[in-house]
């Protein structure tokens, strides 16, 4: 049996995060991402800008989800940059390690996310996914997350087209 918990992350904690931002990122971007850039990812530069991201910005919320006391799971929840929606949360990133992916625990923290920014006061929740991300797109609309036809390109190593998934709180 697995115990689980989410707690709030701290500078502290950004070596794991990052640990598992780029382990997901290796597996769940394998063919739609250029492999050259997923063999670039290091873990300590993107620990580095994560803490450094908190410093500037202290209303962003990292959260770390735990099995068994280790680490297994990341996101964020700040306030959207999208000038087009008003009182709406977004989180730039949400991931796993490959290893626990298919247990449920997507679900429980994003349930976990959708109820800290309610609190926090917003109305509505983004996200931007790479648009070949098929299986994350699948899991987001699962959870009511829909898309709403915004889209913009980011450059990975290439550029690539992202949508947005918004949901009502």
């Amino acid at each position: 049996m697995h115990q689980t918990a989410i707690r709030r992350a701290y500078a502290a904690d950004t070596p794991a995060i990052a640990r598992i931002v780029n382990a997901a990122w290796r597996t769940a971007y394998a063919g739609i991402v250029p492999q050259s850039y997923l063999d670039s990812l290091e873990d300590l530069s993107r620990a580095q800008r994560m803490a450094e991201g908190l410093e500037r910005a202290p209303e962003m919320r990292y959260y770390l989800f735990e099995e068994n006391g280790e680490p297994v799971g990341a996101s964020c929840l700040h306030a959207t940059n999208d000038g087009d929606l008003a009182n709406t949360a977004e989180f730039s990133f949400f991931y796993f390690l490959p290893a626990v992916w298919r247990r449920g625990y997507g679900t429980a923290l994003l349930r976990h996310i959708k109820r800290e920014a309610a609190e926090l006061g917003y109305g509505r929740l983004c996200c931007w996914v790479l648009e070949e991300n098929r299986r994350a797109i699948a899991f987001y609309e699962s959870q009511g997350m829909q898309r709403d036809g915004a889209r913009h390109t980011l450059t990975v190593g290439v550029p690539l087209e992202a949508v947005r998934c918004v949901t009502d709180l």
